[in-house]
């Protein structure tokens, strides 16, 4: 593992607690994004995260694969998407 997925897999879980820092613009911005979807779209997310954005948007895309380099996020986002 490299050194940039260590520094995220030590942080993901204090980071998935944290409350988004604008919650409005943070919706704009989802909003402003999902006119560019179709039902038929297929998207590629690299760096999600704990993957909430992609979370958000995936009732409006045909599918989306959310990519990150810390395991530490990827379970979080595998949690938030059983729950």
């Amino acid at each position: 593992m490299n050194n940039e997925a260590r520094f995220w897999d030590k942080r993901a879980e204090k980071y998935s607690q944290r409350p988004v820092a604008d919650q409005n613009t943070y919706e704009k911005k989802l909003e402003i994004t999902r006119t560019y979807f179709r039902p038929d779209s297929e998207v590629l997310e690299i760096g999600c995260g704990t993957g909430s954005t992609a979370l958000a948007h995936a009732p409006y895309v045909k599918h989306i694969l959310a990519t990150d380099i810390s395991p530490g996020m990827i379970n979080i986002i595998h949690r938030g998407h059983e729950a």
